[in-house]
């Protein structure tokens, strides 16, 4: 049973609902699933009474029913605490671990022999690693069973449609191709740096930091000793549009790559993702996000505005859930908070656990004036324009300016002239009644405005 189940939709209604279903499963069993889901707050009228009606019916039948609640831990624990009666009535609480990848791999092999095939030994290595990156403790959806059913009934849809294209397939076997693991591109580094302009002394952290995991993985395949306290946690300090959040997804990359993380999700926010607007709901909040990046990296952008509001400000409470949630999950869990450089330092001052967990500050500078003219260059292009050559002079004078002010957008300032430009293209050209190619792709110095 769920919520459903025993909750009606008008006044009245909920409570002989409720007695209908206690009432079909007297002499036995009584389990309701999502459990929590009965009440949802205080403000829960219907829900409530349907836990008063069960509290009741329990009581009443006390030697003829037997109840079972079913639900995610901590939202099942914030349940019991509805009804006073609740928690006494329930004193056998069994946890439920998450199966192990050695027992997901065993489901998985009784299930394909369930339905009628094989699998091939070939598939071990690719189901092991999708089972390991989905099984992530702390997680609600890490799927278990049911992860392994799905990953199942998908290799057998994808099988048919290969047996359709090559007949002569074995019809019982399922292969790496049928669960796509076939073709799976390695990670390359530099490949991914060939695509970032600029950033030297970025890029030099993160290749450190590659090799260092690459030679960390090698002692402990050697046997030798291996630093298991290294923290990964980093500070990204720079102005704005300076490629942090793109370098957060890079950082992500490689330390999945190398198997320090479980998933190379990285979960974006800034203040507004994490701080409520009411008293005690802010931990709530934060406390989902940083679930939702269990397993993978959470990067917290302006970070420092968490510590900017008065004294009645909720974003103090965010700071303190982040730190203990980094401490119960060191193992499972990469952050970085990006920022300006001063207001980041005064930031790391507002917990005393801070400054500790993120020993890795890494300064992303200012690009230059060449840089962001060979990134302009590299968004006209992609999107099939050209700068003309006074439109590239007049963007220079334009960025030499603009890097003046202390908080200079960078690589945002750049696109935002580039957006600016195309609309101002679009209009220039509305009025000309024949247009040729070279005017539809030029992009010339009228088109240019500084923002």
């Amino acid at each position: 049973m769920t919520r459903s189940d025993l909750v009606g939709q008008y006044v009245g209604h909920t409570a002989i609902k409720t007695s209908e279903v206690i009432k079909s499963a007297l002499g036995g069993v009584l389990f309701i699933d999502e459990a929590y889901a009965l009440c949802r707050d205080q403000g829960d009228t219907f829900g409530l009474e349907s836990i008063d009606t069960l509290v009741k019916a329990m009581e009443d039948n006390r030697d003829n029913l037997v109840v079972i609640l079913a639900g995610y831990e901590e939202e099942m624990k914030d349940f019991l605490k509805s009804n006073s009666g609740l928690s006494s009535r329930f004193p056998n609480i069994v946890h439920f671990d998450d199966y192990t990848v050695d027992e997901m791999y065993e489901i998985a092999k009784i299930t394909v022999k369930s339905k009628g095939y094989s699998l091939a030994a070939s598939c071990e290595e690719g189901l092991r690693h999708e089972f390991e990156s989905s099984q992530i403790k702390g997680k609600k959806d890490s799927g278990n069973g049911r992860l392994v059913r799905n990953i199942i009934e998908r290799a057998i849809l994808n099988q048919s449609q290969r047996i359709i294209k090559n007949p002569n397939d074995n019809l019982e076997l399922l292969i790496p191709e049928d669960f796509g693991f076939a073709n799976m591109p390695a990670f390359d580094l530099e490949q991914e740096f060939n695509t970032v302009i600029g950033l030297e002394s970025v890029k030099k952290y993160i290749r450190s930091l590659n090799a260092r995991l690459r030679l960390q993985g090698e002692r402990k395949r050697l046997g030798l000793k291996v630093d298991n306290i290294q923290t990964m946690h980093m500070i990204f300090t720079g102005n704005p549009g300076t490629g942090k959040t793109m370098m957060a997804r890079t950082v992500a990359n490689v330390l999945y790559n190398l198997n320090v993380i479980k998933s190379n999700n990285l979960v974006e926010t800034d203040r507004s993702g994490i701080v409520a607007g009411y008293v005690g709901q802010t931990a709530i909040k934060t406390r989902e996000v940083i679930e939702s990046a269990l397993g993978g990296v959470l990067f917290i952008d302006e970070a420092y505005s968490l510590a900017q509001g008065g004294q009645n400000d909720f974003g103090q409470e965010a700071i303190d859930t982040l730190v203990k949630m980094m401490d119960d999950n060191r193992d499972n869990l990469v952050v970085i908070l990006a920022g300006y450089r001063d207001d980041m330092k005064h930031f790391l001052t507002k917990n005393v656990g801070l400054h500790s967990r993120f020993p890795n500050i890494i300064e992303f500078p200012d690009y230059t004036v060449d840089e962001l003219m060979e990134i302009a260059d590299g968004m006209y292009t992609a999107s099939g324009y050209t700068l003309n050559d006074e439109g590239k002079k007049l963007l220079r004078d334009h960025l030499i300016a603009a890097k003046q002010d202390k908080h200079f957008g960078n690589g945002r300032y750049v696109r935002n002239i580039f957006e600016r430009s195309l609309n101002n293209q679009a209009l220039r050209l509305s009025s000309e009644a024949k247009l040729s190619r070279e005017d539809l792709i030029t992009i010339t110095k009228d088109d240019i405005q500084e923002v």
